[in-house]
């Protein structure tokens, strides 16, 4: 059996959550994702700059106020996370699902790989 992964964002936080014993669920960098997927290098730099590009968005003097610069581009990074989702899924030989939940725009269990 494998790890079943969600794939989400937040501000501070790694864009992974799963759990590496029962109950031990918590959020992980996609550098100790890696690790513990199994993620090759390529994907690794994907997911960083996926990452960097939604931390970039934080309005710091305001947190609320946190968007992408236009609806392109939010549409465009909610695409590269899915398309983001489906190679973790492929490309682990340890990820059982991958369930991908961007920033909220996907609700839980509806966007699984």
């Amino acid at each position: 059996m494998g790890f079943e992964v969600a794939l989400l964002a937040g501000f501070y936080e790694g864009p992974f959550y799963y759990h590496v014993r029962k109950g031990a669920g918590t959020n992980w960098s996609v550098e100790e994702a890696a690790e513990h997927l199994r993620l090759g290098p390529d994907l690794v730099a994907d997911l960083i700059a996926w990452d960097n590009e939604y931390q970039a968005i934080l309005d710091r003097s305001y947190p609320p106020d946190s968007k992408f610069p236009t609806p392109e581009a939010q549409r465009a990074w909610i695409e590269r996370g899915k398309e983001l989702a489906a190679r973790i899924k492929r490309e682990s030989p340890l990820v059982a699902s991958v369930d991908y939940q961007a920033d909220g725009c996907y609700k839980d269990g509806t966007c699984v790989f």
